[in-house]
């Protein structure tokens, strides 16, 4: 995946978001309604596992505008629905956009006990394969995060999770504080090294 293309995704999800939560306004006009629907949304059996509730999802205008944005730009196949769906009831959870910074950086960082996800959690995350897994994971990164995330780089990383494994290398790296320039190791890492 291109940059310009996930750029694209991540401008689609911030704006839809925008619209929903009237963030440009403080919210005085958000879809309130809309998206406490969307938080109720949770698993379904699907055949042998549980996936988000797709018949549910598209049920809610406010996804049905979502999905038609996505799939517009030409991403969103079919097998990536259940983890749109995941996307837009993790957004619904979000109150306030953290723009210009990375979902994992705000999750974790060079020092362990500062990390508001801890490691053992952010790994589990990391072995996601399933869309029942991610939708479980995902729901707990808003109020880990208090609420507040970079809408659009969340959105499409969790569209792109289980698909674009760049995006787990991306959050990997941000995570353990990895992509800051002139970085330097930290007491952990260097008794880590040399054990």
């Amino acid at each position: 995946m291109r940059d310009y293309q996930r750029q694209s995704i991540e401008r689609h999800f911030r704006e839809w978001w925008e619209g929903l939560t009237d963030a440009g306004n403080d919210g005085r006009k958000a879809d309130r309604a809309a998206l406490a629907r969307l938080r109720r949304i949770d698993l379904a059996p699907f055949g042998e596992k549980r996936e988000p509730d797709l018949t549910l999802a598209f049920s809610e205008a406010a996804f049905r505008n979502l999905y038609r944005r996505i799939r517009g730009i030409g991403e969103l196949s079919e097998d990536r629905e259940p983890d749109l769906a995941t996307a837009a009831v993790t957004l619904a959870h979000i109150r306030q956009d953290a723009a210009r910074r990375k979902t994992a950086a705000m999750l974790g960082g060079p020092d362990d006990d500062a990390r508001k996800m801890k490691e053992v959690r952010f790994l589990r995350l990391m072995r996601v394969s399933t869309a029942g897994d991610l939708f479980n994971e995902a729901r707990r990164l808003s109020a880990l995060l208090d609420r507040q995330a970079p809408v659009g780089e969340l959105g499409a990383s969790l569209l792109l999770w289980r698909h674009v494994p760049r995006v787990r290398r991306d959050w990997a790296r941000a995570y353990y504080g990895l992509d800051v320039e002139g970085l330097e190791p930290t007491e952990t890492d260097i008794a880590q090294a040399g054990a």
